[in-house]
């Protein structure tokens, strides 16, 4: 904690310094791969509770003059690159985003992880009553260790679909998960383990006897074929070590450097959330997994868990409409009803609709991706700003329409209209998110600058364009130059509309040269700034995007150095 108080006082001191001084050109890193997984020795197990978590974060946090100070003196996320992602790290790799995978790459992804259980007979290890179905641990004919997870009896497919269909989208968004998958069997395919055990719904253990076993059986639905359905979670390998939060840093973790609330990961997770109605997000659904090497030493690897509820799924308080429009503890709209004395409405109270009863509350008429809320605040997701907002939106709107269309088929719906229905609302809520943020961030990417008679050409790619959220003829791009001290050298100019590539002065670059730069610790000589807006809803700008032009090693080429989105003012 007082680490972390440090770091808050430094960057409220440091960061309004920086902001105003001059607009100074500024480099991240041209990492690809953050190397945080050096050899350490196995952290202790840690407990995170749960309502602790609810309570503070709903009504505590905010009181907090330390939250309110590290609020203002945000700097952005501290893990981009100087191409404006994320690196590959023990928390997050490049899938989908700038390139689109497709479903069959999703799911070859999905099983490098694992494997669904093998068919045959399972040896139930373990059970625990969970009230409304048991969750009954197995080993399938190979050993492999699962929890198999049910449907409500009057909900069947609900939940099971939307933890396989989510497990799916959370993989390829770049995010560790387990290995998840719909799994069918017969009363007669589970055999009693030896030693098998029972936890009671009060958390007492004792061993598992053939009437418990039975009595618990009989809570599930079976199909119409006598099988039943549920959803197989394989085993994480490595040793659990407990729950990752959402603010600051695991202390016993030497590798894990970045404040959690500064990851932009976990800030732009927020966006792909939104888009599956993923609302149970909080510590309870993260794990930290020690995974070891040859001398016992390792690294730790963070997980995400438990998409059952996602797709508007689960059991939740002051449910179901309220999921995706208001915290369980929602002090604003609690205020606005009380203030009207009861005159506002809430529209979903009064709209809200589940249409099937294998999907939960799952929508995209009242969808609004900058409003959306999980069931409780969490820090990194309220300190997402518009450069994190952007990034997940990249992820979403790269799954396309036939991706999105197997990946409901993958819920395996026994009734082929719920199967549409399921795409339909994923593609009208990743539509919603394009058009908000590709309007709200210039979304450019992968800028190249070559030579062109005279002249010099950068080109790039218009992701609104290529992803259908802009029209060709109404897309300008304005633009002009800075030097490295934050001086114009061109006035603002516009391209043609459509136009993916910018012409740029020769006569204006060459006189960037490299005269009183200095190298930074990549050998990279930052020289001048490009700052590009797109036209965004009606008459307004999108915010920026930056680019960074300068020199590399001893070269005399200008040459694109990075970019990044809506930057810090």
């Amino acid at each position: 904690m007082k680490a972390r108080r440090l770091l808050i006082l430094l960057l409220a001191v440091l960061l309004p310094a920086t902001l105003s001084a001059g607009r100074k050109l500024r480099l991240r890193p041209p990492l690809q791969v953050d190397r945080d997984q050096s050899p350490i020795a196995q952290p202790r197990e840690r407990n995170v509770s749960e309502i602790y978590a609810i309570v503070y974060n709903s009504w505590l946090r905010h009181l907090s003059p330390e939250y309110k100070l590290s609020h203002a003196a945000d700097p952005g996320a501290l893990n981009v690159n100087a191409w404006d992602e994320v690196p590959n790290s023990s928390w997050f790799a490049q899938r989908n985003g700038l390139r689109t995978l497709s479903f069959a790459d999703m799911a070859t992804g999905l099983n490098a992880e694992g494997a669904d259980p093998k068919s045959g007979t399972w040896t139930v290890t373990k059970i625990g009553d969970e009230g409304y179905t048991p969750k009954i641990d197995v080993l399938d004919p190979e050993g492999r260790k699962y929890v198999l997870k049910f449907d409500l009896p009057a909900a069947l497919e609900r939940n099971s679909a939307a933890e396989r269909i989510c497990t799916l989208v959370m993989h390829a968004a770049g995010y560790n998960v387990p290995h998840n998958s719909i799994a069918y069997f017969r009363r007669e395919d589970l055999k009693l383990g030896v030693d098998a055990k029972f936890t009671n719904s009060v958390g007492a253990k004792q061993p598992l006897t053939p009437t418990i076993f039975e009595s618990l059986i009989q809570k599930l639905k079976p199909l119409a074929d006598g099988r039943y359905r549920g959803l197989a979670s394989l085993y994480l390998s490595g040793k659990p070590v407990g729950r990752f939060v959402y603010i600051g840093r695991r202390k016993d973790d030497p590798n894990d450097i970045i404040p959690h609330e500064l990851r932009r990961e976990l800030r732009g997770f927020r966006v792909i959330a939104s888009w599956i109605n993923h609302v149970d997000v909080g510590d309870k659904n993260a794990l930290d997994v020690f995974i070891a090497g040859k001398d016992k030493n390792g690294y730790v690897r963070h997980y995400l868990l438990d998409f059952g509820s996602t797709m508007g799924s689960g059991d939740f308080v002051n449910g179901p409409y309220r999921v995706g429009h208001e915290y369980i503890f929602d002090g604003s709209a609690m205020g606005r009803s009380f203030f009207t004395l009861g005159a506002w409405r809430r529209p979903w109270d009064m709209q809200g609709r589940i249409q099937h009863q294998e999907v939960g509350y799952f929508q995209a008429e009242l969808f609004d991706p900058a409003t959306w809320k999980p069931n409780y605040p969490n820090l990194a997701f309220e300190q997402m700003d518009d450069a994190d907002g952007y990034w997940g939106a990249k992820i979403v709107t790269a799954f396309t329409d036939d991706t999105i269309l197997y990946l409901a088929r993958s819920g395996e719906y026994s009734r082929p209209e719920v199967t549409q229905y399921v795409a339909d609302v994923l593609k009208k809520r990743r539509d919603a998110i394009g058009r908000h943020w590709f309007s709200r961030v210039t979304p450019l990417e992968e800028f190249a600058l070559s030579q062109d008679g005279a002249n010099f050409r950068l080109s790039f790619r218009d992701l609104a364009l290529e992803r259908g959220y802009e029209r060709a003829e109404n897309r300008i791009c304005r633009f002009w130059l800075e030097n490295a001290d934050g001086k114009k050298l061109t006035a603002d100019q516009n391209a043609p509309p459509g136009q993916k590539y910018l012409e740029l002065s020769g006569e204006v670059l060459s006189k960037i040269g490299r005269v009183k730069l200095q190298a930074d610790r990549y050998g990279r000589l930052a020289a001048a700034r490009l700052v590009i807006e797109t036209n965004g809803r009606g008459s307004a700008r999108a915010l920026p995007v930056e680019v960074i032009l300068g020199y590399t090693g001893n070269g005399s080429r200008l040459e694109v150095l990075g970019w990044y989105h809506a930057p810090h003012q």
